[in-house]
C-alpha cells in the first residue's frame, strides 16, 4: 500500500510536493496495488484507490479513467466509484479492474498505466498523479515442450472407448416400432380402409369379373356374370330389383337416371335368357360390359 500526501498543485505518488502555506489540509491517498508477479493471461487485476480529501475540494469525475482497451496488454473492465463524508472532507474510495490480455512466450514486466486525479476547490484546484503499478506476467507454457520422454514430441492420440450400443440399437427399434403403430393405424384408417371399402362396393366386384372375361367364354360363365350383375344392382337398391322397381330406384337415387333405359334392357334381356331359353350373344355380353363400366362410373362417382 503506498500512502501518498498531497498539499497543493502538482503531486507525484512518488514523493510530495513544497506545500503551500496557504494551505491547512492536504489530500491523503492510499494506493493498494495488485501483487506484482504471477499473473496471466485472462487474470483480473484489481487496484484501489483511497483519497481523504478535504472539505475545499471536490474531486473531478471528468478525470477518473473510464473503461476501455489500454494498448494490447490490459483492458480497464470496470470502474468503481464511492465516497463518504468524514471530519475534515470527504474520503472517495475508486476501484479499478483491469483484465490482462497479453500472453507472452516468456516471463515479462509490464506497468499498469498512471493517471492524473484533479480536484476542484478554492482558492485553487490541485491535482494527484497516481504512478504506474508493475505487474509480473508468466507466460501460460514454456515455448519448447520438456525434452523428457513421453513429452518432446507430438503423442499420438488416445484410443476411443468401444462402447456396446446393442442395448441403445434394441431401444430406438422398440420405439420406432411403437411410433409405427398410430402411423399404421392412421394409414389404414384414411388410406386402406377407404380403398378396401371401394374395392368392396358392388359395381367394382361385378366389373372386376367382367372386365377379366373374354367375349367368347362359355355361355354358363356369361349367365354367372349375368347374376352377379343382379346381385350388384340388389346390393346398390337395398332389396332385390327388377323391371317394375326401376322408376322407384332412380327416384330414390337419382344419380342411377342416366342408365334407366339401360336397366329396362338388362331386365328384358335377362328374361330371355334365364326363362327364354336364349343364349346370349357376343354383343349381349359386349353390352353387358359396357353397362356395368357406366353403372361402376356411377358408382365412383357418388363416393
Amino acid at each position: 500500500m503506498l500512502v501518498v500526501v498531497v498539499a497543493c498543485g502538482m503531486l507525484s505518488a512518488g514523493g510530495l510536493a513544497a506545500a503551500d502555506a496557504e494551505d491547512t489540509e492536504p489530500i491523503v491517498a492510499q494506493v493498494n496495488d495488485p501483487r506484482a508477479y504471477g499473473h496471466r493471461v485472462g487474470d483480473v487485476l484489481t487496484r484501489t484507490i483511497v483519497l481523504d480529501v478535504p472539505g475545499r475540494l471536490t474531486l473531478d469525475e471528468a478525470s477518473i479513467p473510464t473503461p476501455g482497451r489500454i494498448g494490447h496488454s490490459f483492458e480497464l473492465r470496470r470502474v468503481t466509484q464511492d465516497w463518504r463524508p468524514t471530519l475534515r472532507g470527504r474520503r472517495y474510495t475508486l476501484g479499478f479492474d483491469y483484465q490482462v490480455f497479453r500472453a507472452p512466450n516468456e516471463p515479462v514486466v509490464l506497468d499498469l498505466p498512471s493517471f492524473t486525479l484533479r480536484f476542484d476547490g478554492q482558492p485553487r484546484g490541485e491535482e494527484l498523479r497516481i504512478d504506474f503499478a508493475p505487474v509480473g506476467l508468466a507466460p501460460l507454457a514454456p515455448v519448447e515442450a520438456p525434452l523428457r520422454a513421453g513429452l518432446g514430441t507430438l503423442r499420438p492420440d488416445t484410443p476411443a472407448l468401444r462402447v456396446d450400443t446393442l442395448p441403445e440399437r434394441r431401444r430406438l427399434g422398440l420405439y420406432a416400432a411403437l411410433a409405427l403403430l398410430p402411423l399404421a393405424h392412421l394409414a389404414m384408417v384414411y388410406l386402406g380402409w377407404p380403398w378396401w371399402r371401394r374395392r368392396q362396393r358392388p359395381f367394382a366386384r361385378a366389373r372386376r369379373q367382367l372386365e377379366g372375361m373374354l367375349a367368347t367364354a362359355p355361355t354358363d360363365e356369361w349367365l354367372d356374370a349375368w347374376r352377379t350383375l343382379h346381385a350388384a344392382l340388389d346390393a346398390t337398391a337395398r332389396r332385390v330389383l327388377h323391371a317394375g322397381a326401376v322408376d322407384r330406384f332412380v327416384a330414390e337415387q337419382p344419380a342411377y337416371a342416366a342408365v334407366r333405359g339401360e336397366m329396362l334392357q338388362f331386365f328384358e334381356r335377362s328374361e330371355r335368357f334365364f326363362f327364354g331359353g336364349q343364349a346370349p350373344l357376343e354383343a349381349d355380353r359386349l353390352w353387358l360390359r359396357d353397362f356395368c363400366r357406366r353403372c361402376f362410373d356411377i358408382e365412383r362417382g357418388r363416393a
